[in-house]
């Protein structure tokens, strides 16, 4: 049914019937809904400001002509009764002793526990069986030894034909020959050596001589020895005392001897070898009536 039917004038009159408290219900309903949404200061009540309430306080109004009469006294209040003692409390009863209460019965005291049963041991495990040793292995055949070779006989030697002797006797007498040359040839540079080493050895003598000045406490019997050291130009590199004459000014005037000397000049022409040999190092022997090399 549409709008149309619900609002036509010749719509059923059972259904119109039924339709206006439905539409009255709806209508209510919104105007409860707008009145509550529009303003709920409508339903609030009014507050009225509180007003303070004064104190009242009684007074009598009193004639003066009364307050200059002789007031009458007042009739004096009967005394008051005793009050009646009261009643003597009845004695309490005594309290019934409470009843002993019963000894609770003895518990019954539990029955002992089985003992438990031994377990069953366990079966002994059978022992393994030892395993069987293995059978040792054969010992290894010994190799047989390689027979030794037979040693191959010494051949005879046939010997040095002629010719060869005659030629091993000819060299055998060459170096023979070349080392008696070589004997007397260093035999011959030792003696020359030696002749060359006194003559200059005499030259270093006489030239200390001329240097040194006997102190007065020297004696006979007296010797002092020096230590000289030579380069290969002659000149003297250090001088020192070996063996002391026992005499401090007599040592000290063998050195002054040496030092004043300085130099032999003469040892450049002497060959290196023998200069090494002889004068690079070398001793003076020092005595009053002489001096040796």
């Amino acid at each position: 049914m549409n709008l149309r039917e619900l609002f036509s004038p010749h719509r059923p009159a059972g259904p119109r019937i039924v339709l206006r408290p439905t539409l009255a219900t709806l209508a209510l309903h919104g105007l409860l809904i707008v009145a509550i949404t529009a303003n709920w200061s409508f339903f609030e009540p009014e507050v009225v400001p509180h007003k303070p309430i004064p104190k009242v306080i009684a007074a009598t109004l009193v004639d003066p002509a009364d307050l200059a009469r002789p007031q009458a006294k007042p009739e004096p209040k009967p005394e008051p009764k005793p009050a009646p003692k009261p009643a003597p409390k009845p004695e309490p009863k005594p309290e019934p002793k409470p009843t002993p209460k019963p000894k609770p019965k003895p518990e019954p005291k539990p029955e002992p526990k089985p003992e438990p049963k031994p377990e069953p041991k366990p079966e002994p495990k059978p022992e393994p069986k030892p395993e069987p040793k293995p059978e040792p292995k054969p010992e290894p055949k010994p190799v047989p030894k390689p027979e030794p070779k037979p040693e191959p006989k010494p051949q005879r030697d046939p010997g040095p034909t002629p010719q060869e002797l005659a030629e091993l006797t000819r060299q055998a007498q060459a170096r023979q020959r070349a080392e008696a040359a070589q004997r007397a040839a260093a035999q011959q540079a030792a003696a020359e050596g030696e002749r060359l080493a006194a003559s200059y050895a005499a030259l270093i003598q006489q030239t200390v001589i001329r240097y040194w000045s006997r102190p007065p406490s020297a004696r006979n019997n007296m010797e002092a020895v020096l230590s000289i050291q030579l380069i290969p130009t002659g000149d003297v590199v250090s001088v020192s005392v070996l063996r002391s004459s026992g005499d401090s000014a007599f040592d000290r005037s063998a050195i002054a001897a040496v030092e004043r000397a300085g130099s032999f000049p003469e040892l450049k022409n002497l060959p290196p070898r023998e200069f090494e040999r002889n004068f690079r190092r070398f001793r003076l022997v020092f005595r009053p009536e002489d001096l040796r090399y």
